[in-house]
Formats: structure tokens, sequence, C-alpha cells
């Protein structure tokens, strides 16, 4: 998002918290404000010539190293000062409060670099023509979802990316929903400029041609929050302005979210990122190796390709792991030890996701006996949840087809079929798909 440099320092102290604890955040940082933003220094105001030493000498290059991150600038530097403010450093007059920073765009996260597929081609197509022309009502507003570490972040950040770079009269604000309710609540501090905050904060949205939210989810159960975002979205809308929004889900799955928010974001381009398919892996996973400087046999690859297959995230994980076996330990690979290393990167999910654990939790969530899973029993009401565990542990282990067959009392065709049955009603209906994942999701937290 383009945020003024007092929201950076803002969410700069909201981690630190986080990070801190609260402890000793109380102790030192709660009353630290701040005061300015001039050549690259932010002065933060502290209430005593103690406390501001300490928290020079003990958490300032903490603090700087957030602050870097936040801004996107990593030559921001801080200061602090116990001087009471005044006039001269207050906000009012502070020149500085008009600046604004392009924060948590990561470099790498433009169209170029991103591979397309069958899963993401149309989401691909869609954002790039968005970032071209934005507000075109087909288009506007465009809402991305997907499952976690697929690719809607980074496409959304190429928006940002290509409007900064190529259309240097236009403005965008991007900010996950979590960002915007921290600095809503803010804003909504009783205090004596209770209106003059809230406007300022509705003022940083409504000047911005471009709107990009990540993970919109987030606001289901913030009512007040949501009827903020509402108007918004319509001032926004009816001004010719584009919104684009990410989430984990599409928009009739978001409740308890306002309907009449859904129906807005229904009303423009709904697409979704699907899991890459083994050729897309493949191109993701040669891509990265290369960027890493790293040249594996083909049948390493192919291994990799084949068995990393939750998500882009995973994906770049596992190279990144390779990679610092490689510089760090002077490891030649061979599919021998990839296979090793691998296994144990997926491991720590592996063992402790068995095939138990697996059942219970699927049999649980669709209320059935977790023995029956493994009985003979072929009514719906069981063999849906036997397919179901079945999908989830090629998914989620490393045990072959024969191994998830055993288990269950049955050969490796009838584990394949199942997989492909689960992969044909994920495709066809939402619901169960989301069911599925739902269930996914809470085994990997």
């Amino acid at each position: 998002m383009q945020f003024l440099p007092e929201d950076v320092f803002d969410l700069c102290l909201d981690r630190a918290k986080k990070l801190m604890g609260p402890e000793k955040y109380n102790s030192w940082l709660s009353n630290a404000s701040f005061r300015s933003f001039e050549n690259g220094v932010f002065t933060i105001g502290l209430d005593s010539e103690i406390r501001a030493n300490f928290v020079t000498h003990n958490y300032k290059d903490n603090l700087e190293t957030l602050l870097r991150e936040l801004s996107g600038d990593p030559a921001v530097c801080v200061v602090f000062t116990h001087v009471p403010e005044t006039l001269s450093l207050g906000k009012i007059t502070n020149s500085s409060r008009h600046e604004l920073f392009s924060n948590f765009l990561k470099p790498g996260y433009i169209f170029d670099r991103f591979i397309q597929g069958p899963n993401n081609r149309l989401a691909y197509a869609t954002a790039f023509s968005v970032a071209c022309e934005m507000g075109h009502s087909s288009s506007n507003p465009l809402f991305i979802y997907g499952g976690v570490g697929l690719g809607k972040t980074h496409l959304i950040q190429a928006i940002a990316h290509y409007v900064k770079t190529n259309q240097p009269d236009k403005t965008f604000c991007y900010i996950s929903s979590e960002e915007f309710l921290t600095m809503f609540l803010k804003a909504m501090i009783p205090n004596k400029n209770n209106f003059i905050e809230l406007e300022h904060f509705k003022d940083r949205f409504r000047n911005s041609h471009y709107l990009i939210m990540d993970d919109v989810q987030f606001l289901s159960d913030k009512e007040t929050t949501q009827d903020l975002f509402f108007h918004l979205f319509n001032d926004l809308y009816l001004r010719g302005r584009q919104i684009i929004v990410t989430s984990d889900r599409p928009p009739h799955e978001l409740e308890p979210l306002a309907e009449r928010l859904i129906s807005r974001f229904q009303s423009g381009m709904v697409v979704d990122i699907k899991p890459p398919m083994l050729e897309t892996r493949l191109v993701i996973l040669n891509q990265k190796l290369k960027d890493e400087n790293i040249h594996l046999d083909k049948d390493i690859v192919f291994y990799l390709a084949e068995t990393v297959k939750s998500n882009v995230r995973q994906l770049e994980g596992a190279v990144n792991l390779l990679a610092a076996n490689i510089r760090i330990q002077n490891l030649v690979l061979t599919l021998d030890n990839v296979r090793s290393i691998i296994t144990e990167y997926l491991g720590a999910s592996s063992r402790r996701l068995n095939p138990s654990i697996i059942t219970s939790s699927v049999a649980d969530f669709f209320g059935i006996n977790p023995n029956a899973l493994k009985g003979k029993k072929r009514n719906r009401e069981i063999l849906v949840p036997r397919q179901v565990s079945m999908f989830l542990l090629r998914e989620l282990t490393t045990l072959s087809l024969e191994q998830i067959g055993s288990f269950f009392g049955r050969d490796h065709s009838t584990v394949l079929n199942a997989i492909k049955r689960i992969n044909t009603l994920m495709a066809e209906d939402s619901f169960f798909r989301r069911k599925v994942l739902d269930i996914q999701e809470s085994l990997q937290g």
C-alpha cells in the first residue's frame, strides 16, 4: 500500500509488540509516538531520557529492520528523542506527511516472472488487462481466489508494480484486510479529532486509482469495517477506479460477509487459481533452479515436481532447501540424497500426519466413526469420506498408493480411482472443494 510515514511507524509498532511480547513492549515502547520523517529518518518520541536511551541501545536495529521491510526502503533509519513535542515537530506542520510509501511490494512479483499454466491462465490474463486499463466494467471489481501459496499475492503485486512503472500518473493502494482493520480501529479511537482522523483514513483510499486488498475474507464478522469498506467500494467504483481483492474462497462462500459486499464482488470478474499441474510445476522448478544457479539431472527435477505438489510456495521452499545444502555442506545432489532431503522437508507433516490422524480428522468432519472408513460399506455416507481420506493421504504424506491401499484393506488401483474421483468432485462442486480444503488446512495448521 502507499502509506504515510506515520502509518508505517504504527504498523511497525504493531509488529514489534508481537515480536517482543506485551510485557517488554508495554515497558519500553507503548508510549512511543511518531514525530517526523525527513530525509529518510524517522524521529520517534518517548516520554523519558532513560527510555529513549534504552530503546536506542536495545531495540533500534530491530525497529529499523521492521521499518525498512514495511516501507520498502532499505536506507531508512530511526532516532529516538525525549524532547517534548512542539508545533515544529508535530504532524500538522510536518511536510513529510504527504510522502507516500510503496511497501510490501516484492521485486520479483512482476508479470514477467509469473509462470502461467492451465490452473492460472485466466487469472493472469485478467490481472494484466486490469493493470493496463483500470475500471473496465467487465472486470471491476476483479476478485481472485484460491488456496495458500498459489500466486494470488504475486498477481496483485504485479498489478501494483506495473502501475508504478508504466502509469506514473496513477496511484495505487495495496493493503491486506488485516492492515485495513488495524488502521481503521486506530482512526476510531475516541479523541477530540475523531472525525478528522476518520476522514483522513478514508481519504487515503478515496484518492487512489487502484484499491488492491489481499485476503478480504478476514473482514468477515467485522460489521463496522465491512460497512466502511462497502461505502469506499461504491465511491471508487462510481468514479471509475479499479478495485482488486483476493480471498481463499469464492464470494458466495464468504459468509458471514455482508450480502451486499458479496453481491458487489460477484458483479465484476471472479477468477480462481488452482494448484499447479505437473507440467506447470516443472516450469516453476526450472525457473527457480535457474535463479539459484542449480543444475540438476532431469530425473531429480521430475521427482521434485511429482512429489512437492501442494503449492508454488512449497516448491520454492524445496529449492531453497536444496540450495542451502549445496552452499553450506557442499553436497553433490543425487536422486537418493534429494529424496532423503525432500522426505525430511515434507516430513514435518509426513511424520505427524499418519493415516490414523488423517482418517480421524476426516471422520470427525463428516460425523462418522473412523473405523467405518476401513470397513466394507460402500454407501455414499462412508464411501466419499473414505475417498477423501485416500486423497489427503496422498497429498499430505509420502506414502505410496500401495501403502495407502494397505491401510484401508484395498489395492492401489482403488486408491488411484478414489483420488481421481475426489479431483473430479472438487472441480465440479465448489462447496465440496472447500470442505476438502478446510480439512487439509486444519491438518496442516
